[in-house]
């Protein structure tokens, strides 16, 4: 098979999918399982889904956009974490609706916002990677 730069790309690209993405959700979503809800401290399973929607929400902002930071999306993510904060609060959710919620949401992104240098320049190893999709 010869050396297709193309195929190297879309490789990079669906492995950073699959871990800043893929995986948080399907952490977030884990939680809700009784096994978890039985075996994981309750402050954990609170907050685990909450940090992992929003991380990974931020990092397939940064990954569509190529790594930019774009802090237009960024305060979007955090105010949508904060309005349904609030419609939880006013019951218009379920859920309880209060700020450690919030700061939950803003430190996932921000610790998205700082790994994102770190996954920046792996994936920068292969030039062709922020090129093609």
């Amino acid at each position: 098979m010869p050396f297709n730069r193309n195929n190297i790309a879309n490789k990079y690209r669906a492995f950073d999918i699959m871990v800043n993405v893929i995986i948080p959700l399907l952490i977030g979503y884990a939680c809700y399982f009784p096994f978890f809800r039985n075996h994981l401290n309750h402050l954990l399973n609170n907050y685990i889904p909450d940090c992992t929607w929003a991380y990974a929400f931020q990092s397939a902002i940064l990954i569509i956009w190529e790594r930019k930071i774009k802090i237009e999306w960024t305060i979007i993510i955090i105010c949508s974490g904060l309005c349904f904060e609030i419609l939880q609060y006013l019951h218009f959710f379920t859920g309880t609706g209060d700020i450690f919620d919030f700061l939950t949401y803003t430190i996932s992104v921000l610790l998205a916002l700082i790994l994102n240098n770190t996954f920046s320049s792996i994936f920068k190893l292969n030039k062709s990677y922020d090129k093609k999709i």
